[in-house]
This record gives C-alpha cells, sequence and structure tokens, in this order.
C-alpha cells in the first residue's frame, strides 16, 4: 500500500504552544510533536510518495501505525495512491494545428495515427494515450481542450506547445489519477516567468503577453519554429515511448526545450492552487 502526500502547510503558534496544519479542504490544530515533526521531515525532504513500510519503520507500533494513517487520510494529508501506467492503453494518437511537426511526425513514426487537431475536435475518443502540439499556441484553446480532458476521463493526455522562446513539454495528465492537469502546467510556466522580472523598464515575456492581453483580450503566440525545431520534441518523445510499464516516476515530469541553445530542462509539474483539478 502506498499513499499520496498531498500539499499542506504548516503554521507553528509558539504563544499558543500549539501548531495549525493547512491542506487544500481543512485545517486543524495539534500539539503531537511526533506528527508536526513527521510532517516537517516529508516537508523538508519533499516526501510526496511513501508506503506502507516506509511507514512502520517511522512509527513505533501497529495501533499507533494505524490511528496515524487513518488521521492523515481523513485530514486530507494523506490519499491512497493509484498505480500509473500508459502500457494499458489501446493506442497512442498524436494530434496538431502545426504542419511541419505533422509532417516530421508522420514521417517519424509511421505505425502512430498522427491528425489534424480539428479532428480532435470533431469525435470522441476513450482509452487512449493521446498527444496534442500547439503551434501557435492560444491560451483559449488550452482551456477548451482541458476541459475536454476533463469530459473523456480514461485517456491520458499530453501537451507540447512553444513559449516564451522555448518549447513546453507537459507532464502525463489523466482525470482519474488526479495529477496536475495542462492548465497546472501553463500556470506555473507564467508565475515562473512573472516572478523573473527583474525591473519596472525591463519587460519580460510574460509582462508582454500581459499588455496584448489587456490590449485587445486575447493573444496567439507563434514560435516560428522551422522542422528542425521539432527534432528535440520527436526525440524526447521516442525516448518515453520506449520506456517500461513502470514508469509511474516520470508520468509527471515536464521539459522546456530552449530555442537558442536546445538545452534541455526538466522539472516536475505540480497543481496550481487556483485549479480545480485537484478537487
Amino acid at each position: 500500500m502506498k499513499y499520496q502526500v498531498n500539499p499542506y502547510l504548516i503554521y507553528e503558534l509558539k504563544k499558543e504552544q500549539t501548531t495549525i496544519i493547512q491542506t487544500k479542504e481543512s485545517s486543524f490544530a495539534t500539539k503531537n510533536s511526533f506528527l508536526i515533526n513527521f510532517l516537517n521531515f516529508l516537508e523538508e525532504n519533499s516526501i510526496d510518495l511513501i508506503s506502507y513500510t516506509d511507514m512502520k519503520s517511522i512509527f513505533n507500533d501497529e495501533k499507533s501505525l494505524q490511528e496515524s494513517i487513518d488521521f492523515l487520510v481523513n485530514n486530507k494529508i494523506f490519499s491512497f495512491y493509484k498505480e500509473r501506467h500508459l502500457s494499458n492503453k489501446k493506442e497512442i494518437l498524436i494530434f496538431s494545428n502545426n504542419t511541419d511537426f505533422v509532417d516530421l511526425a508522420t514521417m517519424f513514426w509511421e505505425n502512430l495515427k498522427i491528425k489534424s487537431l480539428n479532428e480532435l475536435e470533431e469525435q470522441c475518443y476513450d482509452n487512449r494515450i493521446i498527444i496534442i502540439c500547439l503551434n501557435p499556441f492560444n491560451l483559449s484553446e488550452l482551456k477548451k481542450l482541458a476541459k475536454k480532458c476533463k469530459e473523456h476521463p480514461s485517456n491520458i493526455y499530453k501537451f507540447i506547445f512553444p513559449y516564451n522562446h522555448s518549447i513546453y513539454i507537459s507532464n502525463y495528465y489523466s482525470e482519474e489519477w488526479g495529477n496536475p492537469c495542462p492548465l497546472c502546467f501553463f500556470y506555473s510556466i507564467e508565475a515562473q516567468l512573472r516572478g523573473s522580472q527583474t525591473g519596472v523598464d525591463n519587460l519580460n515575456f510574460q509582462v508582454m503577453v500581459d499588455l496584448f492581453y489587456r490590449e485587445s483580450g486575447n493573444f496567439e503566440y507563434d514560435g516560428l519554429l522551422d522542422k528542425e525545431d521539432w527534432i528535440s520534441v520527436i526525440n524526447e518523445l521516442n525516448k518515453e515511448f520506449k520506456l517500461p510499464e513502470t514508469m509511474s516516476n516520470k508520468i509527471d515530469d515536464v521539459l522546456k526545450i530552449d530555442l537558442s541553445s536546445y538545452s534541455l530542462s526538466y522539472d516536475t509539474c505540480y497543481h496550481w492552487e487556483m485549479c480545480d483539478c485537484y478537487e
């Protein structure tokens, strides 16, 4: 048995000699120093998955172990971990609104179905892995597609799009898994870019995009990509398609490809605090 460790915040009230634990769904006060130390340990070591066996090595006896697990589950700090696999889906489908990407992918993967994005919008699919490549990228289109993802929970989705002079490749997302969705991925990029603003007169990419939105209410970003710019994307997807079934630790990985140097920056996608996909 494994448990997913959900996001939480710890507030220490020294005068009251108590600690407040806050999750998205609940808050509670505790003076249990062992529990507080345990939650601090999970946080400090960025542990987001823990097994029953690991818990047994931490807690003194079966009774206190089970009581602690029940308490953590009831207060939404732990949830039961769902095994996540890619290999049990019927097939991989790739959709794009970009001709160069479609041409290159079709040449590279003769055995896969690679189609226009319009075909995804016109038809319904279930129990598939669906890769969606957007160039030009439009946030309104991403929101529409994210809604479609939730309407077909048996599918697994991955998104690819240019932004900020880079190409971003999202994590694999499934409504059934409850992991970070495409909007979580995009808004985390936005937040990082806004945080990189260094001065009033030094407008970064995201600030300029915000100005476009303020002016017209919409913005479509064309990455001005050549066919060779997509090669790194093809290589990355090809590696993932060949990974073994036990690749659950890779499912939430995301990638940024810098278009000036083609350097690769890997990270992990987390839930965006304003998104309802975590509910």
